[in-house]
């Protein structure tokens, strides 16, 4: 009779566990995951970049592009992603965000890896436990994955529980509108942050390297990518920076360089090097203009 009762209570606790597991991971499929998971197959053409390339949206796709990009996206999510693309559909055409924080150390931690395990396979891991780990226990059990729960903490902090919010959507100041101390300030944390150390990623670099392996592989065009900044931001950057593109250049690959085309246009800007909607849609149109004027270099 213990035996019996015992393990009915571990079903029922099991079962909580369960259920509770399922809730939150509603929850982290609202607030976190939300569309991450999501790709149309049926482009040849794909647009691989972290948050700078979110601004450009949909509107890549009036040039036959697919936007893939990802908030905080590393090139292992990127690898990862083009290793999926490869599988399911023709590619014939890469575009690689290649701008100078790319290969930051940083990114070994600010990454995406416990989403975009979604688009892994099996072969992608030298072991079976590892790929189960990340595809499915990493992804799927929030009690597993400690990313989530900072996920939940802050949702309870900053949605639930922020009554400032429940009267609207609090207003925050674009970049033209602050003053320049702000914008320098603003743009030497994201600096120090990116370039906290003196050399580049040996992570980052070396999945760079089999991204460009697997387009030559596979006969698909890659092209490297610089997006606009801030002339604040740049002014401050001077030379700090990890030379992602220069190891396109060294395996003969093409690079646009855009990061000072709107160098006196503020209000294209959401912030020091991020450029809002608006200019998501214009960068677009001249970004694809320059391609069809074989203006790459």
């Amino acid at each position: 009779m213990m035996i019996k009762l015992f393990l009915k209570q571990v079903s029922i606790f099991l079962l909580l566990l369960v259920v509770l597991n399922f809730l939150l991971f509603i929850l982290i499929r609202a607030f976190y995951i939300r569309d991450y998971d999501q790709v149309d197959l049926g482009y040849s053409e794909y647009l691989l970049a972290d948050s700078h390339g979110t601004p450009l949206g949909d509107f890549t796709e009036i040039h036959d592009v697919h936007n893939f990009s990802g908030q905080s996206d590393s090139y292992l999510d990127m690898e990862r992603k083009l290793r999926f693309l490869i599988r399911h559909t023709k590619v014939k055409k890469i575009y690689i965000s290649v701008d100078d924080h790319t290969l930051s150390p940083t990114r070994e931690d600010q990454n995406n890896l416990d989403r975009s395990a979604y688009y892994s396979d099996r072969e992608d891991y030298s072991s079976y436990k590892e790929f189960i780990h990340d595809k499915y226990l990493n992804y799927y059990c929030v009690f597993v994955n400690d990313r989530y729960s900072l996920i939940i903490k802050n949702f309870l902090q900053n949605e639930l529980f922020d009554f400032s919010k429940w009267g609207g959507s609090r207003s925050k100041n674009s970049w033209e509108d602050m003053s320049a101390l702000q914008q320098k300030e603003i743009s030497t944390d994201r600096i120090n942050n990116y370039f906290e150390f003196a050399l580049p990623s040996v992570v980052m670099s070396s999945s760079l390297l089999r991204i460009i392996a697997i387009c030559k592989a596979n006969n698909i065009e890659l092209i490297g990518l610089r997006f606009p900044l801030t002339k604040t931001y740049l002014g401050i950057l001077d030379n700090e920076s990890y030379n992602a593109d220069s190891i396109l250049r060294i395996n003969d690959l093409h690079i646009i360089d855009f990061d000072s085309l709107y160098m006196e246009q503020d209000y294209m800007f959401r912030d020091m090097d991020h450029l809002d909607k608006e200019g998501g849609e214009k960068f677009t149109e001249i970004l694809f203009d320059s391609l069809e004027e074989k203006k790459v270099y």
